[in-house]
């Protein structure tokens, strides 16, 4: 159950950023988040919404955009977007290892989809008066 500590993650960083530009509420945070971190998009928005109970975020929506995951094959030299096997259920093909769509190799390094980071924060400021 890692997503309750990437939401509390989410929530601190936005918190911090919230503070440094005087923003008396966040209305929205928008994440990236790669294939390979394995987080499941429903569960970190329910943990956010925990996290961020009792403070400025909370309400706000989190917004999550996707982003695939990038093999590299030490047999044939592709390097492109992962497949997941078609046989085996979702759930499960996720975790399976990681084949190169090209030449079926099992001998592939992951190089994108590791992200997980905020984009932006979206907040009321406060006056200044």
């Amino acid at each position: 159950m890692h997503e309750f500590s990437a939401a509390c993650s989410i929530v601190e960083t936005a918190l911090q950023a919230a503070r440094q530009h005087n923003a008396i509420k966040v209305t929205a945070v928008n994440i990236e988040v790669g294939e390979f971190t394995f987080l499941v998009p429903e569960q970190l928005e329910f943990n956010f919404e925990i996290a961020g109970k009792d403070t400025i975020l909370e309400g706000a929506q989190l917004n999550i955009s996707k982003v695939r995951g990038v093999l590299k094959c030490h047999d044939c030299g592709f390097e492109g977007v992962s497949e997941q096997d078609p046989s085996l259920p979702p759930q499960i093909a996720v975790f399976a290892p990681l084949k190169c769509p090209k030449c079926g190799g099992s001998s592939t390094e992951i190089v994108g989809g590791k992200e997980f980071f905020i984009t932006n924060i979206e907040a009321e400021i406060g006056s200044s008066e």
